[in-house]
This record gives structure tokens, sequence and C-alpha cells, in this order.
């Protein structure tokens, strides 16, 4: 007997398959007339085009005088939709039809790169493609149209109880991402339980459920007979009841037909998060679930894969979908497929869908008027929440009642702030509620109370009842009215003004006000500006410089709404601060990457810059005065420029870029500048000169081709429009500069253009001359003490105090040319090194002229050769710029042991200690060192001691024997703030290996010297300590572990050493508690001691969990907090698996505290990732 098995096929398979078999013929006029059916509901203006004259089209959408055309193809096939396609709009084009956008129907399968490819199709054509309506998207309507079903596919039934896809899913809602949604995924299809999937409005609920494995959605109120039907003929994993808080029936009669029939499907309810308990009733022991907001991160991910990718549209979306994918792929479905700007911008778009929700879920006017009222005070704590509930006649339960019901909806930001009272002395909590962001905030505001509405109360009584709030509520009235309320309420000027003084925070506030209008926006800057005078008149400088950026901030919004007298009064709070000596150049680089906006991810915009620049041209020139302009003209015209900026989407995350106007930009912005360029040119200051020698350089780098920041090249392009503009801009400055100092920068900066000026003073020109890089050093050299050479003949025939006349008269010149102190230096370098020098008379005509600092050459060589008298000895050391030089030359070189004798006795431990190093002290003749190691001041001798020694650690050859060294080391201090810490350590370790007593003595002296109390007062004993054999070291302790830094000196004398450790404190002498040595910054900021290892060594003490886990937080750390949270808990964990019991229970212990620390952090991490706020 042959048993034939029936396998029953259920509607959504034998639709798919009818849909998927090729063989199977479908009348394209009978799809044409189902689709322009199907899509009427989605699209009302949707009109079919009949007959022959459709030239491509099959149906057309007008909205807004707006056409989009309707392409209708039956083919299944991907080449077959393609062709459909490309042919309808050669057709369309052909016949001249004025239609630039479209929709692709057909019942292929169109997964994300297809419709890409589809797309560029239709670009080809010069039209985009808005959506595109595929066969998933049918499949569902067919399952839900019978009579459709049965004319287009030929199979019969009635309705089906599911479908594969959420009721009003998007066509393409089966090529959405699940970014930030995997895990989750596989936690449901991973359960053997009913899941209650939880999430605010919007956060997409209904497409995780829809990613389930085998999941159909029931839908709405299916009879018993046909749903146990249903549920037999196709035999779901899961069913899914959406929107479940309005279904419970739907809940119970699936509960009644599984546990009736023996069924073995699981139930997926979706709902908002106050309905859960609700249904948890509903569906005993099920798992209930949050479908958490994504970060800025995930959504901007998801957003870019629709095609938004220009910065500032993402952050916008961003901000106003709070977290929410649906209301992002709203948001930008508006902007991409219906171009609304305007709506999505204002907020008014994502308006409508809070105000559905709160219809849909049936919430009370109360609760609109209190979250209107919440979102037009900005924020409010626990306090004021009394007086608002005694405002709008609520009592204060049922108020917060209202707040909780919008607030579990995503609607109202509720946050918990932790405080010590220290009268009470316990940590108290106080919660604030906010409606977030602003834009919404403002939204609700304007719907609630500037709609022309009646509002719940009178706006003055709200004014009268929160004083304190009232830059809040201001900032609010501000926004409605940018938002386009129908009946704001605008602040005037006045009221502005009175609210400052006691506003807290006014940067925004002044800002928003500014973009009301012309009148509004003059304000503002009048108001920053009158901040600045004040600020200079009460002798602030600094809060001057910063108001002035902020005055830049507003002048460049004021400029790019064509508002160009601010840029006057920016002015004269710039020549405000350069009277009183301010640098200027910080507020006017504000002014400019402000107009230029290229920290705002986007492209840099050169038409603000240009408006800047007619803007610039209409200040008067006797407020423009050089040096304010120069600083303008250099910012404005720079080639390349920063635009970094912190990441919107990425928390933490600095995004560093640069960039380089192109070579048509570069021709524009500087044929805006060049003809003031020139006018202005002949009449300005060197200092003016300057700053513009500083724009040619960063021509020329352009012009040469040099690597550009982050690695960048220049193009060809590039280099030539470089190469025009630098060549313009050196002719241009040539002819007016006439002083030396500003010919040497200007030589220096266009020495590769091959534009030179000539330099008529030939020392000047010899000190500035700039070396040539294909040059060997040595000629190099050569030839510069040649030039040098010839240029002072004329001066040594003369008097010396022609020469330092000019040093002196050329000073500022020198500087300029970035030669301060070695082209002084130079100079004296070459008087000393002449055949017959006469040192004396140069170095004398040098002190004389306060000079003595640059003529330390003239020093040695009098000193070396036994020409320096005791007189100018006694003047050198009187000059501090001289005193130096005099004191190395004479411990270096001096023979004359009077001279020695007499520099020797006037020596300070300062004067020692500032020795650039110990080269002198360790060549210094015999009886040199004799005098300084039995100098009368210890400091001296001590300092002088450990140099020396120091300096001959450094070199092979062995340390020569001085009787004297040991007695002076014993006065040697380590210096309270040594340039030199190495040196230092290399002393101690000599004196460790050459006499640890003298050492331990030295040792011990610094631990009992009270002002020694710094961590790093102990840097330089690390190491020379452990040169120590370990019964030193035990003596060694015994001397110091009475004293105040016990506690530091231990960790310093126990280096690594853990059995040192280990053997000192089971000592029964061994006095230090364990949280005094644990607390020592020698140990916190030290050597880190696996936890299990300090627990072993610190036994002896019985140290508490609490102290030993304390260890984990003290230090310096890396990474968030959930970041470290978590890898202390791998720590412990590893602890718990250990043989010996105490360090098992400290591992327990342990992660008992950590746990909860690491699952609160990792909530604050994700929201601060969802708000884009750190400190959320």
């Amino acid at each position: 007997m042959q048993i034939t098995e029936v396998v029953e096929v259920n509607l959504l398979d034998r639709i798919d398959q009818r849909l998927s078999d090729t063989r199977a013929r479908i009348n394209p006029h009978h799809f044409e007339d189902c689709a322009t059916s199907l899509l009427s509901p989605v699209h009302p203006a949707l009109v079919p085009i009949v007959g022959g004259s459709d030239y491509g089209l099959d149906a057309e959408i007008t909205e807004d005088s707006r056409i989009t055309g309707l392409i209708i193809t039956s083919s299944r096939s991907w080449d077959g939709a393609k062709r459909s396609l490309r042919g309808s709009l050669a057709s369309m084009r052909k016949n001249h039809v004025p239609v630039q956008r479209v929709v692709a129907v057909n019942l292929a399968e169109a997964n994300r790169s297809k419709r890409e490819k589809l797309k560029d199709i239709a670009k080809e054509f010069d039209c985009e493609l808005v959506q595109v309506y595929d066969r998933a998207w049918f499949a569902n309507q067919f399952r839900e149209n019978p009579d459709w079903r049965r004319k287009v596919l030929n199979i019969e039934g009635g309705p089906f109880s599911f479908s594969r896809q959420p009721r009003g899913a998007r066509p393409d809602e089966q090529q959405l991402s699940t970014v930030g949604r995997d895990a989750l995924i596989a936690e449901i299809n991973q359960s053997d339980s009913d899941v209650i999937l939880f999430g605010v409005p919007g956060v997409g609920k209904s497409h995780v459920a829809s990613k389930l494995g085998g999941a159909l959605f029931l839908e709405r109120q299916p009879t018993p007979e046909r749903l146990l039907d249903d549920l037999i003929e196709a035999k779901p994993a899961l069913v899914v009841v959406d929107d479940s808080g309005a279904r419970l029936q739907d809940v119970d009669l699936l509960l009644q037909l599984r546990n009736a029939e023996g069924l073995n499907y699981r139930i997926i309810a979706t709902c908002w998060p106050h309905e859960r308990d609700r249904i948890a009733d509903h569906l005993p022991n099920s798992v209930q679930l949050e479908v958490d907001l994504l970060t800025r991160e995930e959504l901007g991910a998801m957003l870019r894969e629709r095609g938004i990718t220009r910065l500032s549209v993402v952050v916008h979306l961003l901000t106003q979908a709070a977290g929410r994918p649906a209301w992002a792929l709203n948001l930008a479905d508006l902007l991409i497929h219906e171009r609304d700007w305007k709506s999505v911008w204002t907020g008014n778009a994502l308006r409508d869908h809070i105000f559905a929700f709160l219809r849909m879920s049936n919430t009370s006017e109360d609760a609109v008027d209190v979250l209107g009222t919440l979102a037009l005070l900005g924020q409010v704590n626990d306090d004021q929440l009394r007086r608002m509930a005694d405002l709008l006649q609520i009592r204060q339960p049922e108020l917060i009642r209202l707040i909780r019901s919008v607030a579990i909806a995503g609607l109202v930001d509720v946050q918990d702030h932790k405080h010590y009272n220290y009268e009470a002395q316990q940590i108290e909590h106080d919660q604030t509620y906010r409606v977030q962001p602003h834009i919404i905030a403002a939204a609700v505001a304007s719907e609630v109370y500037f709609s022309g509405t009646a509002s719940p109360v009178r706006l003055r009584d709200i004014q009268a009842t929160f004083p304190e709030l009232a830059a809040n509520l201001m900032q609010t009235q501000i926004y409605t009215k940018l938002l386009g309320a129908t009946h704001p309420r605008v602040p005037t000027t006045g009221e502005l003004i009175a609210l400052l003084p006691d506003a807290k925070k006014d940067v925004e506030l002044l800002r928003s006000f500014g973009q009301l209008g012309p009148e509004q926006a003059q304000a503002v800057v009048d108001i920053h500006l009158a901040r600045v005078a004040t600020a200079m008149n009460a002798g602030d400088p600094t809060t001057a410089e910063r108001e002035a950026k902020l005055l830049a901030a507003r002048v460049a919004d004021a400029v790019g709404g064509n508002l160009p007298g601010a840029l006057g009064t920016f002015v004269k709070a710039l020549s405000l601060l350069e009277d009183a000596g301010c640098d200027i150049k910080p507020a006017v680089k504000e002014l400019v990457e402000e107009v230029r906006d290229a920290r705002s991810g986007d492209q840099p915009q050169l038409t603000g810059l240009l408006k800047l620049v007619e803007a610039l041209r209409t200040v008067p020139d006797a407020d423009l005065i050089d040096t304010v302009w120069a600083p303008f003209i250099c910012e404005i015209l720079a080639p390349t420029f920063d635009g970094n900026y912190l990441s919107p989407e990425v928390l933490n995350q600095v995004i560093l870029q640069s960039f380089t106007w192109d070579a048509t930009h570069m021709e524009t912005l500087y044929d805006a500048v060049r003809p003031a360029l020139a006018t202005r040119s002949p009449g300005l200051t060197p200092a003016a000169q300057l700053t513009l020698i500083d724009l040619l350089d960063k021509w020329v780098r352009i012009a040469n081709g040099w690597s550009l920041p982050f690695g960048g090249k220049t193009t060809d392009a590039q280099m030539r429009a470089g190469k025009r503009i630098a060549n313009n801009i050196a002719n241009i400055l040539a002819p007016v500069i006439t002083t030396p100092g500003v010919r040497a920068r200007f030589n220096k900066a266009a020495s590769t253009i091959k534009i030179r000026l000539n330099e008529p003073d030939k020392l000047f020109a010899a000190i500035t001359h700039e070396s040539d890089r294909l040059t060997d050093y040595h000629e190099t050299r050569r030839r510069k003490e040649a030039a040098l050479d010839k240029a002072l003949a004329p001066f040594q025939q003369e008097a010396p105090e022609a020469l330092m006349e000019w040093l002196k008269a050329h000073e500022p010149d020198l500087t300029t040319a970035g030669q301060t102190t070695t082209g002084t230096w130079q100079v004296f370098a070459r008087l000393a090194y002449q055949p017959d020098p006469e040192p004396t008379k140069w170095l004398t005509s040098a002190i004389d002229h306060g000079l003595a600092g640059s003529a330390s050459a003239l020093t040695d060589v009098c000193a070396r050769t036994n020409q320096l008298t005791g007189e100018i000895a006694d003047r050198l050391l009187a000059d501090p710029k001289g005193r130096h030089g005099l004191i190395s030359a004479i411990i270096g070189q001096s023979t004359n042991p009077s001279l020695v004798q007499q520099v020797v006795d006037q020596l300070t431990p300062r004067d020692v200690q500032q020795l650039e190093s110990a080269f002198a002290l360790k060549h210094a003749p015999e009886s040199t060192r004799h005098a300084l190691f039995t100098h009368p001041n210890a400091g001296v001798r001590g300092t002088a001691a450990a140099l020396w020694v120091a300096e001959w650690s450094y070199d092979n050859d062995p340390t020569p024997h001085d009787p004297e060294w040991l007695y002076a080391m014993k006065s040697y201090t380590v210096p309270e703030s040594s340039r030199h810490e190495h040196i230092h350590t290399q002393a101690l370790a000599a004196l460790a290996k050459a006499s640890p007593e003298v050492f331990i003595e030295v040792f011990t002296k610094h631990a009992t010297t009270t002002m020694r109390s710094t961590y790093r007062d102990l840097d330089e004993w690390k190491e020379p300590v452990q040169l120590l054999a370990p019964p030193e070291r035990k003596k060694l302790w015994q001397q110091v572990r009475d004293t105040e830094l016990a506690s530091e000196l231990f960790w310093v004398i126990a280096g690594k050493d853990i059995d040192w450790i280990t053997e000192t404190v089971s000592e029964p002498s061994f006095s230090i508690s364990v949280r005094d040595l644990l607390g020592a910054l020698q140990f916190q900021f030290g050597h880190r001691y696996p936890l299990d290892t300090l627990a072993t060594m610190l036994r002896p003490l019985k140290p508490e969990s609490y102290d030993l886990l304390n260890t984990l937080e003290v230090g310096s750390f890396s990474g968030e907090d959930h970041e470290r949270y978590a890898a202390k808990l791998d720590t412990l964990r590893n602890l718990t698996v250990s043989d010996d019991e105490d360090i098992a229970r400290l591992g327990r212990r342990g992660i008992e505290i950590y746990e909860p620390l690491l699952k609160e952090a990792l909530v604050k991490a994700r929201r601060a990732a969802v708000r884009g706020i750190s400190n959320y």
C-alpha cells in the first residue's frame, strides 16, 4: 500500500510561490489596475493614466503642484524591472514629459543594492527615484485583499489572519538595517517564553519583531474560527500582536487557542512602557524586554544608509529623533521624498508625531497641559514642580502621575541628581524634569501656548510664579518664534537687557535672540561690545577677550544675515583690546571661522567670506586701522585652515580635519581682497607688514606644493594659483618695506619664489643670512663666519661703543628677524675668535651697554687667557644676565687662584644649580674643585659634589678619586624643583655605590626635613635606594620608620621587592596602618601590584577587604567608567577561583561591589550615547 503525505501550504507561502513562479502568467493590465488601486490609499492624489498617451508613465501623483510619475510593470525578474524603468524614462524624456520624480512599481525582489541601481538608472535621465514598491510589499497586500489576489494571482480564499510585516509597514521594511538590534533579536529567538517587547513610541518595536525567525503578525480582531484554521495552516513559531496594549482580547484569544489545541507558538506582544504591567497580567510567565533607544552613532549610520550624508542635516535629525529610528526615518523621508525641509527643520513634523501618539494613547488634556508648561519652563526641580501643581490647579500626586504618563513614553527626561547635605551628613537626591531636545520642547510649547487656542494659564502668571526661570521661559519664547509659532510672544530688547544680570547662562539666549531680526541682532552685538568695554575698564582683559570672541560669533551671524553694520561694532571692540595691549588675533580668527563654517563638518563657505570682505569695505578707515585690518586680511586669505569639531554622533570623539581652497576659490577670494591690499600696503606699519608676511609664507607653501596637514597634497591647479597669489602679495609688499628686520622676514618667506630685497646694512645682512639647504653645513658656517668677520672689520677700527650702540639700536629688528639672542651672541663670538681680539675692551663695553648676557664667548676667552680682572668679575657677578656666564667660565677655565676664590666665595647654591650642565665642574682644575667641595655654604659644596660625580657617571672613564667629595656629599640636598632630575638620580646612585653609610645619612636627613612633603621630592631616590643590599635597606628603614613620611618612604625603600615588603610588615614593631600605607602617594602612583599579590603581602596586617578593593580606584586611568569597571570585574572573577580562600573571598566581595556599578555605568553610557551628552 502506498501512503502519500499531504503537505499543506498556507496562504502566505502560496502567494510567495505564485510570485516566484515565472511560468505562472500575470496579466499586466490587471496588475496595473491592481497597483493603482492598492497605492491610492498611500497616495490619495494618485491618478491613473489610461490608453496610449502615457509616454512611459502609468499614473501621476500631484502634491503641492509637484508631479511624481508612476512606472508600473508586472515583471518579476530583476532584468525586467530595470528594462521597464529605463524604457519608460527614455520614452518620457523623448516626449518631453516634465516630470523629475518617479516611483517604480514591480513584482521583482528589490534589496538595498538593487534599489540603489534603480536610482542610478533614474539619474541617467536627470530624474529622481523616490520610492520602490516591490514583490514583498505586494505579497503583503495580496494577503489582505482577496479580490485582487484572485484576479492577479488566481489564488482563492478569504482574508488571512497573519502577515509577515506589520500593518502600515514601509515599502522597504525588509531592507531596513538592524543596527543596534542584533543582540536583542538573538535573545528573543533563543528564548522559550512569551515576550513582552516594550519601548517608547518610534523606537522600532515592530521592526524588531519583523526580524524574528518564523514570526507572523496577527491581524486585528480575527474570528476564533478563522484564526484557529490559519494557525493550523501556517504553523507559526512566533505570533506577534502589535500594539497589544489596545488588543488584549487578541492576546487572550491566542492563549486560549494555544492551550485548547495544544499548539506550540510563542506570543510576542509589543507595547508602550506604561502598558507592560497590564499585558503581563494577561501573559503570565512572559519575559519583558525593552527595545532601547538607538545611540546617535547607530542612528547616524541608518540615516546615511538612506542617503543623508550632510553632517548638519544628520545632526538636526539626530537631535529631533532622540534615539527613535522610526522618527528618524520618517523625517528622512520628508526630506528625501517630499522635500519638506520647513516642517522638518522647525520641528513641526515631529510635533505631529508626538501629538498623534498622545491622541492614540488617550492622554488627558491635563497631561498635555503639563507637558506644554514643562516645555515652556525648560527644566523644573521638585520644589518648582509643587508650584506648577498649584499654578495648574492640579493636586501634586496627580501632577506626578501625569508627568510619569508622558515621561514613560520618552517625552520627558527625568534626571536624578545626588548631592551631599553637610548638615544632615547624608547623600540626598533631587529630581529635575525637562522636555528634550529644545526644538521639540519649543514645538510642544508652541502648540499648547502659542497656537491661538486658549492656554492652560496666562503667560504672566507663569512668569510671576517662576521668576528664577525667567531666562528659560524667554529662551523658549524665542525658540517658538524662530520655529514659526502662529501666535508667538516675542520678548523685547528691553526685557532681554533687564533679564541678563540674573541669567546664569546667556550665550545661547543672546545668540537665538539675535536671530529674530536685524534690530535684535544689532542689540545683541551692542550688548557684547558694552561687556568688552566694561571688562577693560575693570582691568579684566581675560573677560574682555572672552566677550570679544562671543561678539565675533554674533557678528558672524549678522554678516550672514546681511547686517554689515555689526562689523563696525566688532572693529570698535578690537580697538579697545589693542589699545590695552591685548592680542586681537583670537577674536578675528573666531569671526572668520564662524563665517567660513568649516567646523560644522560640512564644506567651508566661500560665499560667507566674500560677504565679510564686502562688509569690511563699509567700515571707515579711521576705525579700521592697519593693525586691525591686517589680521583680518591674513585670516580671510588663509589658503589652508582647520575645521576640527566634536563628533555629534560618537561620544567624546574629536574629528580633526584640514581644508585647502580649490584653485578657483583661491583666485576668487584673492581677487576680492587684492584692491584693498594694494591700496593700503604703502602706509602699513612694520607690525602690519609682518602680519602680511605671515600670510605670504602660507601662500608660498602652496606655490611650492609643500605637504598639507594630515598628509594632504596640493594639486597642480592649486600650485599655479598659489604661485600667482604669492608673487602678487610679494610684489605689493616689497616696495614698501623699509626696516631691516621686516626685510629679513620678507626675504626668508619669499626665498623660494626668487624674490629678494637687498639689505644695505652689511652686518645685519651677515647676522640674518639664511643658509642654503643644499649647501654643506660646514661650508655654510664658514661662509657666515667670513661674512661676519668682513662686516665687523669697520667696527674694529672704531671704539667698542660704536658696535654696542649698533647692537642696542638693532635689538628690535634682530628680534623681528628671529635673532633676539643668537644674533648678538654670534657677533661677540666672532670678536672672541679674532687673532688679536682684545676681549676685555669689548667685554667691558658690552657690560656698559647691558649686553653681558650675550657676551659669554668674550667672558670665556678672558677667563681662559687670564685677562679677566677682579673689577670686571665683580661687575659680571652683579649683572643678572652676565653672572651665570662668568661662574661657568671661572669654574671651568680659569687658573687664576685669587680670581677663582673671589668668585667661589660669592657663590650661592642656586648659582651651582643653574649651571646649564656639569661640564664646567667636571673639567674644573683641582684647586677650583677643592674650593667648591670645601665651600662654607653646605648647599654649594653639596650641589657641586653631586653635579660633578653625576657628570662623570655619564662618561666611560672612571670617576677620579677626590678625598673631599664624600665629605661634600654629606651636605647634599636634592633641590626643591630641579630642572635636571636625572642628574640628581645619577649623583645619588654614585653615592649609594661609594658609601651606603653616607647615602643612608643623606636619605635620613632628607626624610626628616619638614619642608619635604611632596610626592615628587622622592623621585630621584627610587633607583639609587635599590642599589643598597637588603641589610642596608633594612637599616635605612629603621632610621626613617618613625618619620612623618614613613608611609611614603616605605614604598620607595621597598621598590618592587615583594619579599622585603612581606618581611617588613610582619615585624612586631611595624606601626603604619593599612589605610595609611595604601593611601601613600608613592603607592597610589607607583608600581601597581596585582590585587592578590597585594593581599598576600599585607596579610600580616589583617587588611579589610574594603581597603584592598579601594586600591582598584587609585592611580591614573583611561577609558569610560563602564570600561574600567568591566576590566576590574575581570580581575576579580579571576580571584574567585583561587585556592587561597582569603583571595577568593576578596574576589567575591569585589564582584558584589562592582557588578552594580558596571550595570549603572552601562546604562549611563548608553544614555549618554543616545543623547550625545557625556555628563547626562
